[in-house]
């Protein structure tokens, strides 16, 4: 006989010893792929590149829809490995000073999830980023408006869209034009709605875009980051390989997908790039097929 009451029991151990081993884990914090110094270095780039009379105003990635991994953006990653959502970057050109906000912390969210850094971390993020400043997000708009009131100061802050967990430049804009061909949402972009705001609340200050500076940036890798390609590239290939011992008549799509990503996720990747292209019979027509279903 289906014993409920053992059944709940038994999970309720299995989660107690779960959540014990997570806890004795040393989860990091910050980058494990990149050294404080890298960052610094990217960020003294971009000072050179808006001058003095001139800040640049990143946003980060929101919190994800659904039971899934917050993931930064790249461009917002690409400047400080930090990886929190709503959190908000400026870089001032005429101190070189950079100021990271971010939400309080959220105790209650914490016991169940995990430690996420806050503005209440500011020494150990300071002392493991580089940044100079660490406030609360509430407090961005008074330090934008301070910067302000200095004549004709500029703030750079990217114009294109953020590029999210599996997601390309091109992609971006194709998610951004079908929301705005849709009659009935319509609605602008984040990181449009981003750019209106500032300059709403903000007005003194002279908009202009960054992404071109970051793209530039980006064109030319560090050794760390080629480091990071050589060793993706690998999982791509003994992935394939992979797939390709395991394949046999009758499987289902989605039964390679997934030995691919054990080889992706047993050997340190953190997800997919793009969805799977995995077609069979006559779904191998269609260049971009990807529902993994056949």
């Amino acid at each position: 006989m289906f014993n409920v009451k053992r059944v709940a029991v038994y999970a309720a151990f299995l989660c107690i010893c779960l959540a014990t081993a997570a806890g004795a884990q040393n989860i990091p914090l910050f980058s494990e792929h990149f050294k404080a110094a890298e960052f610094s270095v990217r960020r003294d780039k971009v000072f050179e590149a808006i001058g003095t009379n001139a800040i640049a105003v990143i946003q980060g990635e929101p919190s994800p829809r659904g039971y899934t991994r917050f993931r930064q953006s790249n461009e917002f990653y690409y400047l400080t490995g930090i990886e929190v959502p709503h959190a908000y970057l400026v870089l001032d050109g005429a101190s070189r000073r950079t100021t990271l906000y971010l939400p309080h912390r959220n105790e209650g969210r914490e016991r169940g999830e995990g430690k996420m850094l806050s503005p209440e971390d500011r020494e150990l993020i300071i002392r493991n980023s580089g940044v100079q400043a660490v406030y609360g997000s509430e407090l961005l708009a008074e330090h934008l408006s301070r910067r302000g009131r200095r004549p004709e100061t500029v703030a750079y802050t990217p114009f294109s869209p953020p590029e999210g967990v599996a997601e390309s430049r091109d992609l971006g804009l194709r998610v951004q034009m079908d929301i705005a061909s849709d009659p009935w949402d319509g609605g602008p972009a984040r990181h449009v709605r981003f750019r209106k705001l500032l300059s709403e609340r903000v007005p003194d200050l002279v908009i202009k875009d960054l992404s071109p500076i970051l793209d530039q940036m980006r064109l030319i890798k560090s050794p760390a980051e080629m480091d990071l390609i050589r060793k993706a590239t690998r999982l791509s290939g003994l992935a394939l390989m992979e797939s390709m011992r395991s394949t046999k008549p009758g499987m289902k799509e989605y039964e390679l997908d997934a030995v691919a990503k054990y080889v992706f996720y047993r050997n340190g990747g953190q997800g997919d790039a793009y969805y799977s292209l995995i077609a069979t019979a006559e779904n191998a027509f269609f260049p971009h097929y990807h529902k993994g279903k056949g």
